[in-house]
């Protein structure tokens, strides 16, 4: 018996919460604990009970559960070894909050509460284990305290994004409703001429006002739209580099092997004032696609790696050029992959926009010439 005091004595003595006691107080609670073996699905403690032993696990695992309203067991936490249980109810003597069921075998210490009223030096012994336990508590408390607040934020950022969603939704249904209405406009001959600048504008216009308002109620930063320095000269860099690259082959084509008669098609006319406006368009396409579109879909889809994202962008920004006929539709589809994975790599609108700008006026020269 005189062992097994002393092997208490040593287990309490090593332990953290334990260690700051006095030795003649550790010795005191070890002269009255006892070692306790439990099997495993065995309740160490019961919810409700009144005893307000306390428990030093030496060895195995155990879960903390309650029952909830409707019968079912619910798991609080996991108890490993090391871990005491049962301070709460020691300090204030109140009932077990909690059930505490072995799932491994286990090697307990238990500390009867009521042997210890009986120990020598008991109220010394007692305030300085209280003391001890109080610390403990506080610390739990405050992780709790810490674990409670975070799990409201959560919760708000969820209510944020379900609410932005719902913005979102309506913008995207406002996107295929303009595409729609000025597709219809067209096959109705109601335009004359889809390359006349006064209906380019008025369609990116028609456009650009829900992006602007989805921006503004969603109050996206402007780095979240790629509007932002980091990585601003790679993206240069990278997009000079591609554009030299695609430059190459449209130049000996339209050098050497370009037909005369199929260029000065309709619509098709490469002068100072298509090259700034058609800038202006560019500019305006990517801050709704990339910078908008592709980035939403990304944070509501959980879409880290980015596939689905520009799958879904294209598929708009492809439906937006319907009114130009399914041949624009089809190449500003594969167009559009190639620019979001640009995007994707360099986090920048910089670099995409200039690629697409120099595409379209490579288009164009190639039609015009």
């Amino acid at each position: 018996m005189e062992d097994v005091s002393q092997n208490i004595a040593q287990t309490l003595g090593a332990h953290p919460t334990f260690a700051k006691l006095s030795p003649e107080t550790i010795q005191a609670i070890a002269s009255v604990s006892r070692m306790t073996e439990v099997s495993p699905g065995e309740l160490i403690v019961r919810e409700g009970d009144e005893k307000t032993d306390l428990f030093l696990f030496v060895s195995g695992a155990a879960d903390a559960v309650r029952e909830s309203s409707d019968g079912e067991t619910v798991v609080l936490n996991s108890i490993a070894a090391g871990d005491c249980i049962g301070e709460l109810a020691f300090l204030d003597g109140g009932s077990r909050s909690a059930s505490v069921r072995a799932t491994t075998p286990c090697t307990l210490i238990m500390i009867p509460a009521d042997a210890l009223q009986n120990a020598a030096n008991a109220p010394m012994v007692i305030g300085e284990l209280k003391g001890a336990l109080a610390s403990v508590v506080v610390k739990r408390a405050r992780s709790l305290s810490d674990e409670m607040l975070a799990s409201l934020r959560k919760q708000l950022e969820i209510k944020t994004i379900q609410n932005q969603f719902g913005y979102f939704l309506i913008f995207t249904i406002a996107i295929y409703m303009i595409s729609t209405t000025l597709f219809y406009l067209v096959a109705e001959d109601y335009v004359q001429d889809i390359y006349d600048p006064g209906f380019s504008w008025q369609t990116v216009v028609f456009l650009a006002i829900p992006c602007l308002l989805i921006i503004r109620m969603m109050r996206i930063p402007l780095a979240d739209l790629g509007i932002r320095r980091e990585g601003l000269w790679q993206s240069l860099r990278e997009t000079v580099v591609i554009c030299v690259l695609i430059t190459i082959p449209v130049a000996i084509y339209l050098v050497w092997f370009k037909p005369e008669s199929a260029g000065n098609a309709p619509g098709a006319s490469v002068d100072t004032f298509f090259l700034i406006q058609y800038f202006l368009h560019t500019v305006v396409q990517e801050v709704g696609s990339r910078g908008l579109l592709q980035g939403l879909f990304q944070k509501f889809l959980d879409d880290t790696r980015g596939h689905r994202a520009v799958l879904l962008t294209s598929t708009i920004f492809a439906s937006l050029h319907l009114t130009f006929g399914v041949d624009a539709v089809v190449i500003t589809f594969f167009a559009s992959i190639i620019f979001g994975y640009v995007y994707l790599r360099q986090k920048n609108l910089v670099g995409v926009t200039l690629l697409h700008y120099w595409l379209g006026v490579l288009a164009a020269v190639a039609v015009a010439f």
